[in-house]
C-alpha cells in the first residue's frame, strides 16, 4: 500500500525537478540572448554612411568639406542629440583630422571625424543609427558637412580583433575630443596613431603633414608615459604588432621633426 502511495509523489517530485532545470536552461539561454546582444560584433562589417553607387553600381565619391572646430563640434553636437532622442549612448574612437583639430588643435580644418569602434561596427542597429545621425545633422548644419563628414572607412582596413583591442585601448587612455549625452569620441591610441603616420611616410602617398602629426602623437605619448623618450624597439614593436611598415630611416625622421617641435629627442636609438 505504502509503495502504491508513493510512487506518484516520487513522479511529482521528478516531474518538478525536471521542470526547474527546464526553466534554469531557458533563463541561461536568455541571458546568453541578452549578452550576445549587447556585446561584442556580430555578423559583417557595416560601413558609415553607406557607399554611394551609381546607376550601374559603381562607387561614387562624395565630395568632401574643409569643417573647422566650431562646425565639427556643432555637427557632433546635433548626432548627439539624435542619438540622445534614441536613448542610445554611443561610443566612437576617431583618428586622424578630428583628433589634430579638435583635441590637439593642431589643425585648422579637416574634412571628417573618421571613427572606429570594434564592439558596434559590425552590429546593424548601431551602424544604423550612426547613419541617420550623421544625416540630420548635415541636414541641420549652417555650413554642408558632405555625405562622408562621419565615416568608418578606417574600419576597413583593420581586423575585427584590432579593432576591438584598439577600442578598449581608446577608452583606457580616455582623451576625450568630443562628449555629451548620446555620444562619446574618443582619441584613438597614440601607439596606434604613430604607427599608423610611420606606415604612410613609407608610401607613395605620404602626407606633407605626417611627420609633424606623427611627432605630435609622439609628444602625447611621452607625456603619457614618464615624460621619457621611446626606444625605437618599441616602436618597431608597434609596427610589428599593428602590421604596418617601418624602417629606422622613418623613425629617425620622426626623431628629427620631434627635436625641431620640442628642443629634444623624442626616440632613443
Amino acid at each position: 500500500m505504502g509503495s502504491l502511495l508513493s510512487k506518484p509523489k516520487q513522479e511529482r517530485k521528478k516531474e518538478r525537478k525536471h521542470r526547474k532545470h527546464h526553466l534554469l536552461g531557458r533563463r541561461k539561454q536568455k541571458e546568453e540572448e541578452h549578452i550576445s546582444e549587447i556585446s561584442g560584433p556580430q555578423g559583417c562589417l557595416q560601413l558609415v554612411p553607406e557607399p554611394s553607387r551609381d546607376e550601374r553600381g559603381m562607387p561614387i565619391r562624395d565630395k568632401s568639406y574643409d569643417l573647422d572646430r566650431r562646425n565639427l563640434n556643432k555637427a557632433l553636437e546635433y548626432a548627439a542629440d539624435f542619438l540622445h532622442r534614441k536613448r542610445q549612448n554611443l561610443t566612437i574612437v576617431a583618428v586622424g583630422g578630428a583628433v589634430n583639430t579638435i583635441l590637439l588643435k593642431t589643425r585648422e580644418v579637416t574634412h571628417d571625424v573618421d571613427f572606429f569602434n570594434g564592439n558596434l561596427s559590425y552590429r546593424v542597429s548601431q551602424a544604423d543609427l550612426l547613419r541617420d545621425a550623421a544625416a540630420e545633422a548635415a541636414s541641420r548644419s549652417s555650413v554642408p558637412l558632405g555625405r562622408n563628414w562621419l565615416n568608418n572607412s578606417t574600419a576597413l582596413y583593420m581586423p575585427k580583433e584590432l579593432q576591438i583591442e584598439m577600442t578598449e585601448a581608446a577608452m583606457a587612455q580616455d582623451k576625450v575630443i568630443f562628449q555629451k549625452p548620446g555620444l562619446r569620441v574618443l582619441a584613438a591610441p597614440w601607439d596606434y596613431a604613430i604607427s599608423t603616420k610611420l606606415d604612410r611616410m613609407g608610401k607613395a602617398h605620404r602626407r606633407d603633414y605626417d611627420v609633424n602629426d606623427a611627432a605630435i602623437y609622439l609628444r602625447q605619448y611621452i607625456r603619457n608615459h614618464g615624460n621619457k623618450p621611446v626606444p625605437v624597439d618599441v616602436i618597431r614593436g608597434w609596427a610589428r604588432h599593428f602590421k604596418f611598415g617601418f624602417s629606422e630611416q622613418l623613425a629617425a625622421e620622426l626623431n628629427e621633426e620631434y627635436r625641431r617641435l620640442y628642443g629634444e629627442d623624442g626616440i632613443i636609438f
